[in-house]
């Protein structure tokens, strides 16, 4: 589902929930907002939006992978880290495939 924010027609926030179907688990993901409209609790009020949503539907855990703007906005909507991720970017090699891969 996408959630979106508008200010005199124009889109400034939108933001993703993903509910996992058979399971208790959703997860919140995107979530963007136009530089000239940051700092006015839009993104918190998306961010409760989904998890409202979230909640009607029998949902239990909530995932988000948060930027380092969104992570202090979190815990004060009651959210807690419980582990993290660690991004990496994978360039293959000239040619194809990386050194060792197996086919």
């Amino acid at each position: 589902m996408v959630f979106l924010a508008e200010a005199s027609g124009e889109v400034v926030s939108a933001a993703w929930l993903e509910i996992n179907p058979d399971t208790d688990f959703a997860g919140l993901w995107g979530g963007s907002t136009l530089p000239a409209w940051r700092g006015r609790g839009i993104y918190k009020a998306l961010v409760f939006a989904r998890a409202q949503v979230a909640a009607t539907r029998g949902v239990k855990y909530l995932q988000v992978d948060a930027s380092a703007d969104s992570e202090p906005i979190l815990p004060r909507l009651g959210f807690r880290a419980i582990t993290t991720t660690t991004p990496f970017v994978w360039t293959p090699a000239a040619g194809g495939a990386s050194p060792g891969a197996a086919f």
